[in-house]
């Protein structure tokens, strides 16, 4: 009988811009601004692009991601999402980003179950340092965005 694993990490970065920017970043259109590669294909509904309830697809190292907003709340700029790589595993992904003076603090949470045998043993392989340098390459791509758009 297969049993899962699951894993939760927590991260996270401040940006130098206020909320209402930093928020937007983190949609999936945002994305591709920063996330090198990124190309998510909005499925459903035809014509949304940032709402509760939106289905995308992206397509990943070890193939296709299929991605649902789970729930979104702009005014508290506060965003989750669930993603399926099937066959390996689930993760929800969660985004919340919070004005400290001109500036945000964006804290990312990422929790994993897995689906597979094979699901389970990448699950296993994580680590929450490996987590804190994805942190840490997020801000940099998100720091090189600001800077260039600034220019």
């Amino acid at each position: 009988m297969f049993t899962p694993t699951a894993a939760e990490f927590t991260g996270g970065f401040t940006l130098a811009v206020p909320p209402e920017k930093a928020f937007e970043l983190f949609s999936p259109l945002g994305e591709k601004q920063w996330v090198p590669e990124w190309n998510p294909e909005l499925l459903h509904p035809p014509g949304a692009n940032w709402e509760r309830g939106l289905v995308f697809r992206t397509h990943e190292d070890r193939g296709e991601a299929v991605w649902i907003v789970t729930a979104l709340d702009r005014a508290g700029h506060q965003v989750e999402y669930h993603r399926v790589e099937s066959g390996r595993y689930l993760a929800r992904v969660s985004v919340r980003c919070r004005g400290v003076d001109s500036r945000t603090e964006v804290r990312v949470l990422y929790a994993f179950v897995g689906l597979s045998d094979t699901g389970n043993r990448e699950i296993a392989a994580m680590s929450a340092q490996a987590y804190e340098e994805k942190m840490r390459r997020w801000k940099g791509w998100i720091d090189r965005h600001l800077s260039a758009s600034r220019a």
